[in-house]
């Protein structure tokens, strides 16, 4: 099986940027030498058209020359010569060349060759048919007004020049081509040290993260969001770390929960199998039995709805209905337990009757007999346990308030974890599973409702959730 190389986010960025550097290279050396040629070509072009216009309208427009007159001129031509970088020639209409600042004795016709280019305002490449020793930019002026010289004034400039000015501007264009190459460089750099170099190390370090294995912290120095996504993935790595002990926590308490009533089981009916237990007694014993054989259904109960919700699969039938009336209905199926305690429900429901909300009946009761179980559980005897609801716009809030033992402030952000129990409650709540409040909360996220606790140690507790109104 063929093993190829891993794309990184590095790798894809150095890869644009060669390719960018070859593309860009490449029009420059291509398309960009040849604008500025033809750029150089056509400023020539225009110097040495204004150049000869210039001559004729100072000097040879100035006074009547004739072909033999116009040799007086020779030094202003070679002086306008130098000064233009060029080849000045005079040419009749026969062809004959009057004046030559290169070729002062030449006798040269042109018309032995082809010289159609006189007809022209400009050539490229030409050598006048071989007059000129080097290829050429020829521009061709015809002299109009002077009526006793007829012909043309043609200025040369060899491609030697023209090619060592393009390969100047060229040589600018590449400098400036390189620093902005070498710019990007330096700012690839910069990225890669201050983005991809902590990207790297967060990849490998969510790598190596693991279930149950110490997973070493994400050290990045930085106040950015990167060191912020650090700081994230440190608190995942360390409650992965902390996941042995939250499976051996786990199955301790599920353990110790149904120890209990097995054991209680076993000793009954250990008991009235050896003989011990008194006919006129069994029947207590046959309900201590069946008591804690419904405490081990109760609490297996919670453990497959924890599973169910734990899927994120609640299936919740939505209609409106009175939450003061199921609020009185939970009451009543607690009475028995509140009776043992002598706790009293104090129900305070708000002012409009009945109070309809939106959510599911069944669901809804379940939490509040969670809530108001455990008011039970963690109450004095002789006590009272508020329930209640409150109405403020669109929103029902459903309240249960005890006086008990009350939760810890350091643990109060925990209470919703399955299995949970504060180190205060687990003298008293040795029936509880530490599920009701996480199915509870559950239930209420899935109503995409929210659920509260209010908690003083020694005072008491107030849990809170919210309904919509119908």
């Amino acid at each position: 099986m063929k093993k190829y190389m891993k794309t990184t986010l590095g790798r894809k960025l150095t890869a644009f940027y060669l390719i960018l550097f070859l593309i860009s290279f490449y029009f420059m050396q291509t398309l960009g030498y040849q604008y500025i040629y033809e750029m150089v070509v056509s400023e020539t072009q225009e110097n040495l058209h204004s150049a000869g216009t210039a001559l004729l309208d100072m000097h040879i427009y100035q006074q009547a020359y004739t072909e033999e007159s116009i040799l007086t001129l020779r030094t202003h031509f070679n002086m306008a010569s130098e000064t233009a970088q060029c080849r000045i020639i005079i040419i009749s209409h026969t062809g004959k060349v009057l004046m030559d600042t290169s070729e002062p004795n030449s006798t040269y016709n042109i018309y032995q060759g082809n010289a159609s280019f006189l007809q022209k305002s400009y050539v490229q490449n030409f050598t006048m048919n071989g007059y000129l020793k080097e290829p050429s930019l020829c521009v061709t002026i015809q002299l109009e007004k002077n009526p006793y010289l007829n012909g043309y004034l043609v200025l040369s400039k060899k491609n030697s020049f023209i090619q060592v000015r393009a390969d100047y501007y060229f040589n600018i264009l590449a400098t400036l081509f390189y620093l902005i190459m070498s710019t990007l460089a330096v700012a690839f750099i910069c990225l890669y040290i201050f983005n991809f170099r902590p990207l790297k190390k967060l990849r490998n370090g969510a790598k190596d993260f693991s279930i149950a294995h110490d997973n070493p912290p994400i050290i990045i120095k930085s106040n950015d969001e990167y060191g912020e996504l650090a700081q994230t993935l440190n608190i995942i790595g360390a409650e992965l770390s902390k996941f042995e002990e939250y499976q051996r926590k786990f199955i301790s308490n599920i353990s110790h929960d149904f120890r209990s009533p097995l054991t209680n089981i076993r000793g009954y009916v250990q008991a009235m199998a050896d003989g011990i237990v008194k006919p006129e007694e069994q029947e207590k014993y046959w309900n201590i039995i069946l008591s804690e054989t419904d405490r081990l259904t109760t609490m297996t109960t919670k453990l497959l709805d924890a599973n169910r919700f734990d899927r994120d699969n609640i299936f919740l039938n939505i209609s409106d209905f009175d939450i003061q009336e199921a609020i009185r209905n939970t009451a009543d199926a607690l009475q028995g337990s509140a009776d043992k305690k002598h706790i009293v429900f104090e129900l305070m429901p708000a002012r409009e009757k009945p109070l309809m909300v939106k959510g599911d009946p069944d669901k809804i009761q379940q939490v509040l007999y969670n809530l108001m179980e455990n008011a039970i559980k963690f109450s004095h005897e002789n006590s009272s346990i508020i329930v209640g609801t409150r109405t403020r716009n669109d929103k029902v809030f459903v309240f249960v308030k005890d006086t008990g033992i009350g939760i810890p402030k350091e643990e109060l952000s925990r209470i919703f974890d399955r299995f949970y129990k504060t180190d205060m409650s687990r003298g008293k709540d040795k029936l509880g599973t530490g599920l009701g409040l996480s199915i509870s909360k559950e239930i209420m996220d899935a109503h995409k409702q929210t659920i509260d606790v209010v908690s003083t140690v020694g005072v008491g507790s107030e849990f809170v959730f919210t309904l919509l109104r119908a």
